[in-house]
């Protein structure tokens, strides 16, 4: 008998038109991904019905929590399709190669249908009415770039065929830490040794209603969070006075490879103050967390993701 084997495995995704159901059409994509933990709970709960013995009744069963994260690379091709699961179908301008796509917030996300694919069983686990619930990432140093994907859904169903008959392989070119870059206030920062973004959805994951199967019914959209932390080496006051004044920056966090890039701009942002500390002898490093926001901002959303490729379209 053959065992599910991890480098066998693969992670199809694809677009929901209706929120919880596999359309009957439907592209599936052959993501790339380092880990993809997306799972299912439901508590049992304990009978307290007396039926004049000792052995316990039956339980009855909750609701069901479908929830988990994904490691995926940060790459030039895969990485539109989350954004577009986090912020709509994007602008694209562009004749030919290279293209730009323009992601900023929208009022609702797509809702996905998600399977993790055991080849060697075989066996299917289709997770229907998923959504991105978070998104983050640090970079800087020697690991590899990778970002956390956390998701909420509604349902899974195990069967023995995938939800798509072939699934469209994407090509795969990474990102990697010395490809990036920080601008602040439209300058590039030279000092930084470590930065971290995160985006929270803010999705309401408990809306379960009577009738819904113990499956959540939606999940509704909250307000868009972004914040993160900027380690810097400390030789001058310069950010750090910012932080104490509370002065509103921008920022602009970048992969560039060539003629193709992946930059995640705030234009709206301010430092939490800090204090450096003297934690030994050797050199004195910052941490500078910051929060984003929208108030007036040109582009009009709390942060625009802008990513350059080969890719004519994320639009099907």
């Amino acid at each position: 008998m053959s065992r599910a084997k991890g480098y066998n495995s693969q992670l199809a995704l694809g677009y929901e038109t209706t929120y919880g159901s596999t359309p009957t059409s439907v592209i599936g994509y052959n993501m790339p991904f380092s880990q993809s933990k997306i799972g299912i709970t439901q508590k049992t709960i304990d009978s307290t019905t007396i039926r004049g013995r000792r052995d316990k009744d039956e339980p009855a069963v909750g609701n069901i929590d479908v929830s988990g994260s994904i490691v995926v690379p940060i790459d030039q091709i895969g990485i539109g399709y989350w954004l577009r699961a986090m912020f709509g179908t994007p602008t694209t301008t562009g004749s030919a190669d290279p293209y730009t796509h323009v992601f900023k917030v929208t009022d609702s996300q797509p809702s996905l249908v998600l399977e993790q694919q055991y080849s060697d069983i075989p066996a299917y686990e289709m997770y229907n009415g998923c959504k991105v619930n978070k998104f983050s990432f640090t970079y800087g140093g020697d690991n590899e770039l990778t970002a956390t994907i956390d998701l909420l859904g509604a349902k899974r169903m195990l069967g023995t065929a995938t939800f798509a008959s072939t699934l469209a392989d994407l090509s795969l070119t990474k990102f990697s830490n010395f490809q990036g870059a920080i601008e602040e206030g439209g300058s590039q920062l030279a000092i930084v040794t470590e930065a971290s973004l995160t985006a929270d959805f803010g999705l309401d994951a408990n809306s379960y209603a009577i009738g819904g199967g113990g499956c959540r019914t939606a999940l509704p959209e909250g307000y868009l969070q972004v914040s993160g932390n900027i380690k810097a080496f400390f030789e001058d006051t310069v950010l750090l006075n910012k932080a104490i004044n509370n002065t509103q920056t921008s920022l602009n966090f970048k992969f560039t490879d060539d003629t193709y890039s992946l930059g995640f701009y705030m234009e709206e942002a301010i430092f939490q103050q800090a204090s450096p500390g003297i934690e030994n002898e050797k050199g004195i490093l910052i941490n500078l967390p910051f929060k984003a926001f929208y108030k007036s901002g040109t582009g009009s959303s709390i942060i625009v993701a802008t990513l350059v490729n080969s890719q004519s379209a994320y639009a099907e």
